[in-house]
């Protein structure tokens, strides 16, 4: 858990930072810039809950499936693994 609080810290603090710069401003300006910082901030938290949600499902799904079997070996004569014979050979 503590990698996916390191990666939302990221988020927070941009958050963060939005907010201040709203209430620190009477700008218009700062104040558009407050709200984008904040949206982008929206967007990467959002992001980070499907990329957690994707890992934890895909964990699950390899831990639920058997491991493949081993291969078989190869054969020697790679002339068996043709899918059609060859044509005759010419009289000499």
């Amino acid at each position: 858990m503590k990698p996916f609080l390191r990666q939302a810290a990221g988020p927070f603090f941009l958050a963060l930072a939005a907010l201040v710069l709203a209430l620190a401003s009477d700008a218009t300006a700062a104040r558009a810039a407050a709200l984008a910082l904040f949206g982008i901030a929206c967007v990467i938290a959002v992001s980070l809950v499907f990329l957690a949600v994707g890992r934890s499902e895909d964990a699950e799904r390899a831990a639920a499936q058997p491991p493949p079997p081993p291969h078989p070996p190869e054969h020697e004569r790679p002339a068996l693994k043709r899918g059609r014979p060859r044509p005759p050979r010419r009289p000499s």
